[in-house]
């Protein structure tokens, strides 16, 4: 135990260090932005790049998990080559198919976040060979669902002045406001579900769901 506790220090001492050089290089690229006459969505992406690094924090206080820093260093080392680097001071052009490495390290953070999640819901939560095919699907359904929202937030971003998605000249305009739509469809039948199983309320889609599930699912006496 001991040698798992001083291996966890040295692990929080490193975590330490590079926080330090985030916030002194995403200050250093925040006052070079202001220093030069940059759009304004640059300088807010700047400081949303200070503000990233609550962001495990906030994660380990509502749900009252202990602290991973290893976690936290990838995710705040991701957050500087994604925001500080390649949004604000202009990595995407620097770096050739920056975009599309980024996107698919995401893929695998948010792949792994979702088997996290898939077993912090399980009853039980202990890891059996059974959950293969389920776990493994949710952590694929899990990191398509962040790429959507994702797309969504640079879709909506693209409307107030900067354009990450090129709408303007690719014309996807349709193709992202399906996904919103759809998106928007499935928090609304989320909520649906919720007074459903909470309360009991049943709308014309808890009806087709209940109907099914008697049908075919619910156990036989």
């Amino acid at each position: 135990m001991q040698i798992i506790d001083k291996g966890q220090q040295n692990i929080r001492k490193a975590y330490l260090a590079i926080l330090a050089l985030y916030f002194v290089g995403t200050a250093a690229a925040l006052g070079y932005v202001l220093t030069h006459g940059a759009q304004v969505y640059l300088v807010l992406m700047a400081v949303a790049g200070l503000l990233l690094p609550a962001v495990p924090k906030l994660i380990y206080k509502v749900f009252k998990l202990r602290p991973v820093y290893l976690f936290d260093i990838i995710f705040i080392v991701f957050a500087f080559v994604a925001v500080t680097f390649a949004s604000v001071l202009g990595g995407y052009d620097m770096v050739p198919h920056l975009d599309k490495i980024l996107h698919c390290a995401s893929g695998f953070l948010f792949a792994v976040a979702g088997m996290l999640v898939y077993y912090y819901c399980k009853p039980g939560r202990r890891k059996e060979a059974s959950d293969a095919p389920v776990a493994s699907m949710f952590a694929a359904m899990f990191a398509m669902s962040s790429a959507v929202l994702w797309e969504i937030y640079e879709y909506t971003l693209s409307q107030f002045g900067p354009d990450p998605q090129l709408v303007a000249t690719t014309g996807v305009n349709d193709t992202m406001q399906d996904m919103i739509v759809c998106t928007i469809g499935g928090f609304i039948t989320a909520y649906f579900c919720y007074r459903y199983l909470k309360h009991g309320k049943k709308e014309l889609m808890m009806s087709l769901f209940e109907t099914f599930y008697k049908e075919n699912i619910e156990p036989r006496p």
